[in-house]
């Protein structure tokens, strides 16, 4: 077959069936039908050791035709028409196979990418992936349409994306696009201008990113309220890099340091942080030590407050940083040492009150043996007749009204100075009559000034208050220490007391109707140390003095529902301020008349034999019928046997008070005349009597015209 093939060269008829076979849809198939025919004349033999009569190279394509052995190649007319032909064929599938492999890519890469791809001429989509449609529900067709922009944008960012393509944009940017069923995604686009061949167009691609910007806005929302928080719970915060370097502060720090924000930022903050706590501050900007510390703020003007910082490392923008909250002290300073002088002065009045409970329960007990002694020396002398006997019990008696006169004070002293006899008093009257009274026994050096408001009038006991104003007046004298200076003594009417008030000793000051008196000198002043301790009993500056004189005086202006209150410092003198509640009467009370008791059935219920053989002496003497007892239980006894027609009744009693006897009397039936003795009677008001209990009360110690008294008003009133 060979052989037949040699004898029938290459013809016109050969080419143009070459050619017939190229001109086909398929390159590839073309080719290889091309090549089947001149295999069939022997021109397209597999590779031999000769060279080939045809040898192409096209693209990535290559075509070597080899002539068999017994055939003569082709003419080069033949050839080169064969070569052309072949070549062109050649040419064309290699094209092809490499858009098939373009294509591959293409689909491989679009199916492949995260991102939606959309490539358009201004607007006009010309090609999209599938990610696009996926990420819109709209079909390939559908996003080819035109108008299809307008359709995919939310009307509010439309004119925005239009622009940006018309001035050929490029980079990153956030659009909001509208899903096909109307939902709203945030989608990130990255907008670059190429171009397909000659012509200009623009390749999108998107990324859904509506979770990730969600989760962005709540870290937003997040950082606005630990902001919010922050700001709220603290009075400022600010955001340091490096060494202190400020980045950010809050509006209410610059608030706070009365500072303009643009003149914080970029600065050291240890500009705004005093002197005396920069090192610690910087010392702990350089360890990067977190947690809570004090230090001192330097706010305009150049003032010092005190701060609590909270400091914790955190990043801004990828950046470490220091975060740190100020909280402003000055308040909680102003609490603290508010706190530390309340509990100061509730410390010492409970010390105060403790030292009165004691003073009050010796002064009790003291007068139950004054009574013994006091009316022993009042018998002595109406028996003894020789003049010296008659001096011993003068001296016995002067010295039991001398003690008398201290357990008085004592009792004054623990506020329970009672005011059996009040009055409206005049207090420029009193001054001026207690100004005349000392003349003489103040310091002849001393110039006295008195300034008195008009009604100066407080409603009390007259000679209370004359000793508060005599102690008050001479301790003025003494603190000028025998040097020349001035005294100055004022009242005042006041209705709204300051608020220092709220620091004084004695009773509650609250607003109302008061009399203000200062008494003033230009002395020696006292310390602070001196001050704490001037109203304690047996506390004195004066070599001589007693020390219960000051402290006399608070429980007698506690008495009265006053208060006290000592400014003093030493070099300048003192000051001492007494407000005592004011009275608009003017009315004096007539003192009561002397009193004489018939003679009747008494009954003395006390548990110190002193007392009782006292009283049973003297009334004996007036021609009373006396018995007595030792015990409130025994009183009763006596009380229901013998029916008196006065009870003396002690108000400490071993195993009954007497506000307990008495009411087991009133049970049960027994109006008897009672006097409730005793020698602090406001222990016994207190004690919360009712009105009507008793008939009378009466002080220990007291003299035989007292308790005459006593008995004939206690007779009176229960026949009333």
């Amino acid at each position: 077959m060979a052989a037949a093939q040699a004898t029938h060269p290459i013809d016109a008829d050969v080419v143009d069936s070459v050619l017939a076979a190229l001109d086909g849809p398929e390159p590839d198939a073309c080719l290889a039908a091309a090549v089947a025919l001149l295999h069939a004349r022997g021109l397209a033999e597999p590779d031999s050791d000769g060279p080939p009569w045809l040898d192409l190279e096209r693209g990535e394509g290559r075509l070597r035709l080899f002539a068999a052995a017994a055939v003569e190649p082709p003419g080069l007319r033949m050839r080169v028409l064969l070569e052309h032909a072949l070549g062109a064929a050649l040419a064309r599938a290699s094209e092809l196979g490499e858009a098939r492999k373009v294509r591959e890519h293409l689909v491989l890469h679009q199916a492949a990418s995260f991102d939606a791809i959309l490539v358009h001429d201004q607007g006009v989509a010309l090609d999209c992936n599938p990610r696009l449609v996926e990420l819109f529900g709209y079909s390939r067709e559908e996003v080819l349409e035109p108008g299809h922009v307008a359709r995919v944008v939310a009307p509010e960012e439309l004119a925005v994306v239009i622009e940006r393509i018309r001035q050929g944009l490029e980079g990153e940017f956030l659009v909001t696009c509208i899903h096909k069923d109307g939902r709203r995604i945030r989608a990130e686009f990255r907008a670059r201008q190429t171009q397909l061949g000659d012509r200009p167009v623009r390749v999108v691609a998107l990324r859904d990113v509506t979770d990730r910007e969600r989760a962005a806005e709540l870290i937003r929302e997040s950082e606005a309220r630990m902001r919010t928080l922050l700001e709220a719970t603290f009075d400022g915060v600010a955001t340091t890099q490096g060494r202190g370097t400020l980045v950010r502060v809050s509006d209410s720090l610059v608030r706070f340091l009365g500072v303009p924000r643009e003149k914080l930022i970029g600065t050291s903050v240890l500009d705004v942080v005093a002197p005396a706590s920069r090192e610690e501050v910087s010392r702990r900007i350089a360890s990067h030590t977190v947690g809570a510390y004090d230090a001192m703020a330097i706010a305009a003007g150049g003032e010092s407050v005190p701060v609590m910082v909270v400091s914790v490392q955190s990043t801004l923008d990828g950046e470490p940083v220091r975060v740190s909250a100020i909280r402003d002290l000055r308040e909680a300073r102003r609490l603290e040492l508010e706190r530390r002088q309340l509990e100061l002065q509730v410390e010492r009045s409970q010390r105060l009150e403790s030292l009165g409970v004691l003073a009050s329960g010796i002064a009790h007990d003291f007068n139950n043996l004054l009574v013994g002694v006091l009316g022993g020396a009042e018998m002595l002398l109406t028996t003894l007749q020789d003049p010296d006997e008659r001096a011993q019990a003068e001296a016995i008696r002067t010295a039991g009204q001398r003690a008398a006169s201290l357990t008085k004070q004592m009792l004054a002293y623990a506020g329970r100075r009672s005011l059996t006899t009040t009055e409206p008093v005049d207090l420029a009257e009193l001054w001026q009559e207690l100004r005349t009274l000392l003349e003489a026994a103040l310091s002849k050096k001393a110039r006295i000034e008195l300034d008195f408001a008009p009604g100066s009038v407080v409603l009390g006991e007259r000679s209370a208050l004359m000793q508060v104003f005599m102690n008050l007046l001479t301790n003025a004298s003494d603190a000028l220490e025998d040097k020349p200076g001035r005294i100055f003594v004022t009242t005042e009417r006041v209705h709204q007391p300051e608020a220092r008030w709220s620091g004084a000793l004695g009773a509650p000051v609250r607003s109302g109707s008061w009399v203000l008196v200062g008494v003033r000198d230009t002395g020696a002043g006292m310390d602070e140390a001196t001050q704490k301790r001037i109203f304690e009993p047996f506390f004195s500056t004066k070599t001589r003095g007693h020390g219960l004189g000051l402290g006399s005086c608070l429980g007698i202006i506690r008495a009265h529902g006053g208060a006290i209150l000592v400014d003093s410092a030493v070099g300048h003198g003192s000051t001492f301020s007494v407000l005592l509640p004011a009275t608009e009467s003017r009315s004096v009370s007539p003192p009561p008349s002397a009193a004489t008791a018939p003679p009747c059935r008494v009954l003395v219920v006390d548990d110190e034999p002193l007392v009782r053989l006292h009283v049973l002496r003297l009334l004996s003497r007036l021609g009373f019928t006396v018995e007595d007892a030792a015990t409130g239980s025994a009183g009763l006894d006596a009380i229901a046997r013998s029916r008196p027609d006065v009870v003396l009744l002690d108000m400490m009693l071993p195993d009954l008070n007497g506000v307990e006897v008495v009411r087991r009397l009133r049970a049960s039936g027994v109006n008897v005349p009672v006097v409730l003795c005793s020698g602090d009677l406001d222990a016994a008001r207190e004690r919360g009597l009712e009105p009507g209990l008793v008939q009378g009360m009466l002080q220990k110690p007291f003299d035989p015209g007292q308790l005459l008294e006593a008995i004939q008003r206690a007779r009176a009133g229960s026949q009333t």
